[in-house]
């Protein structure tokens, strides 16, 4: 073989060598490629899983959270109803002629069980009242051991007692009255909330 036709042989060797490294780079590259994208793919579907849950997550926070406030408003809204309800009731009560016995009642029955003296407290509307409360206390012995004073602190009616020897508290007042029936009464009203409830639901239907 002349150098011409062993310097062509080389040539198309080097040649066929080259285009086989070339091949085996591009099917390398796409295989890199493929892998690359298929990482990225696989990384893309986990962030989207990821976010889809905690967003489903956040909004059952916020669901939760919605439902926790609307009870809130309710119980908020249930708690107006019964103030309003007890202040209208208790302006009924103060107006009704039975008030006035009620209030002689509950003085009379702690003062005249104290040894000595007593300071009568009333709301200062009530005051008025007071020469009906040293009369009763007179005709029971009582009329010069007692004051009778204005109490702002008491807001609906009815009386504290102090007994001015053992310094005791005797609490007649309405308010306190309302507060040992406050649980009964708030009961009531939620069994007849929600006993109303189905019923305003289903004439809100129709």
């Amino acid at each position: 073989m002349d150098d011409k036709a062993l310097e062509n042989s080389i040539r198309e060797e080097s040649a066929r060598e080259i285009a086989a490294i070339r091949e085996k780079e591009v099917l390398e590259i796409k295989k890199l490629d493929e892998a690359y994208a298929a990482e990225m793919e696989s990384f893309r579907r986990q962030v989207e899983a990821e976010t889809q849950a905690r967003i489903r997550q956040e909004l059952t926070k916020l669901e939760n959270r919605g439902i926790l406030e609307r009870k809130k408003m309710r119980l908020r809204s249930i708690d107006r109803f019964i103030r309003d309800t007890v202040d209208e009731v208790v302006k009924g009560i103060r107006e009704n002629p039975h008030y006035r016995k009620f209030l002689l009642d509950s003085v009379s029955g702690v003062v005249e069980k104290l040894p000595g003296g007593a300071e009568i407290r009333l709301r200062p509307e009530d005051i008025s009242l007071g020469k009906d409360i040293f009369a009763e206390m007179a005709a029971a012995g009582k009329g010069r051991d007692i004051a009778v004073v204005g109490d702002p602190d008491i807001k609906w009616g009815g009386s504290l007692v102090v007994d001015n020897e053992g310094g005791r508290i005797f609490n007649n007042t309405l308010e306190r009255i309302y507060f040992r029936k406050s649980l009964l009464i708030r009961q009531k009203v939620m069994n007849a909330l929600m006993k109303n409830a189905p019923q305003e639901k289903q004439r809100g239907s129709e």
